[in-house]
């Protein structure tokens, strides 16, 4: 995998997982209720990712299993294998109970047929849409009406700094509200040039390869994102898009404050890498998702903060989320939407939140992250963020569009080729791909 084709996945993997069973109490018969595949007796079955043991996830999924009297089978898959293992297990007529599934393709499962509506559980559960981030809440949400999945927790795209080295350099440090001005694409560079020191000793901001750029960067160029909004243009081709990216490709190319693409190829083969740098003080500013925080309270060597993304037309962020779903083939949907019902509810909420890295979708999570000595100081931003957070525009074959325009990417981190001639010599294959051609 290249540096362009760097997933969000890999911040994720905090969460963690290894394979087995959680066995805990007596198993106890699934509620028939209104369940569309029929009883699985006492056992449940969850397929997600890397979830290793004593992680804020597993717990939940252990305290949910104890509470309802399961034996939970928890089938863990590594995060590069997840999805083709994922379809395999989808079309193979055994499904497991409920799925992690990764956000980015949940339109297109549930185009296949793969995913329950969960709406009627949600009415049935009187489930308001008050309660909930409308960000992770009406993400779900079809063109038919149908609710999908069902997301647990958020986790928005910020910007980590090096608060030492903004004070060893004199530099002001960004605001710490979601300001309607100020803190511009051009203060971010005017800081990023001050901060950096000669011979890679400390570069003034890092941005790829986190893929939350395609968005961050376009959105706030007055732009759409990588996708229109009704998914049909790949508008990261156009000018909005292009521009921003090739800003972003300059910071190293031209205006040497960031790590060249050959450094960035290198480093993210070690996990954390990106972080890493922002820890150690290799690096000033780090664009990257609230994910990172845990990693940094652990093992950060300098003092940070987090702050929001700069502007120019606007001043929003990327949202991504951690998403369960329920297969439409799943034996037992009612033992299903339990556990999810439970990985968004108030106890799992409250364990979820320690991490300070993920913020359960409940708008009362608010109230869950409070700052300590660990930091960052500025923990509040990420309801900020929340509320001025973008989800990407999803196309039911996004899969196929990624594995088209990501490896020109490269040529753009590169300088052997600029945005808008990369991007563009790709855009009518996106596109096709978009409309179900490709």
């Amino acid at each position: 995998m290249t540096a362009g084709q760097f997933s969000r996945r890999s911040v994720l993997k905090a969460l963690g997982l290894t394979t087995g069973a959680i066995a805990v109490g007596a198993p106890l018969a699934a509620c028939s209720g209104n369940s569309a595949g029929g009883g699985g007796g006492g056992n449940a079955s969850w397929l997600t990712w890397d979830t290793n043991s004593g992680t804020p996830l597993y717990t939940v999924a252990e305290n949910w299993a104890k509470q309802a009297g399961k034996t939970l089978d928890i089938q863990s898959v590594p995060g590069d294998d997840y999805d083709t293992k994922l379809r395999t297990v989808l079309s193979s007529g055994a499904a497991p109970t409920a799925i992690r599934i990764n956000d980015d393709y949940v339109k297109g499962y549930y185009a296949e047929g793969s995913l329950l509506d969960l709406k009627p559980y949600l009415d049935k559960d009187g489930i308001k849409a008050e309660d909930y981030f409308p960000v992770a809440f009406n993400f779900p949400k079809q063109e038919d009406g149908a609710h999908a999945a069902w997301p647990i927790m958020t986790n928005p795209g910020v910007i980590y700094c090096n608060t030492d080295a903004f004070a060893e350099a004199g530099v002001e440090l960004p605001p710490k509200d979601w300001a309607a001005s100020g803190w511009t694409w051009d203060d971010f560079l005017d800081a990023a040039k001050k901060l950096t020191k000669p011979n890679g000793e400390r570069y003034g901001a890092l941005v790829f390869p986190d893929t939350s750029l395609e968005t961050v960067w376009p959105v706030n160029n007055g732009g759409d994102g990588i996708y229109s909004k009704d998914a049909t243009r790949f508008t990261l081709a156009e000018a909005q898009g292009a521009e921003a990216v090739q800003w972003v490709a300059d910071l190293a190319l031209v205006h040497k404050v960031h790590p060249d693409f050959a450094t960035v190829t290198a480093g993210r083969q070690t996990p954390n890498w990106a972080l890493s740098q922002l820890g150690t003080g290799k690096v000033a500013m780090l664009l990257s998702l609230t994910s990172g925080i845990p990693y940094l309270r652990s093992n950060a060597k300098v003092k940070w903060d987090i702050f929001p993304p700069p502007m120019k037309a606007a001043r929003k962020t990327v949202n991504t989320m951690t998403v369960l779903a329920i297969p439409k083939d799943s034996k037992d949907p009612d033992t299903a939407w339990d556990f999810l019902k439970y990985c968004a509810g108030a106890d799992a909420s409250k364990l979820l939140a320690e991490s300070r890295g993920f913020m359960p979708v409940a708008k009362s999570s608010s109230a869950l992250f409070v700052p300590d000595d660990k930091g960052p100081a500025n923990l509040a931003l990420v309801t900020q963020a929340l509320d001025n957070a973008v989800n990407e525009n999803f196309s039911r074959y996004i899969e196929r569009a990624r594995t088209i325009y990501r490896p020109v990417l490269d040529d753009v981190w590169s300088g052997k080729q600029t945005a808008a001639a990369a991007l563009g010599s790709v855009k009518q294959k996106v596109e096709d791909v978009l409309a179900g051609k490709g």
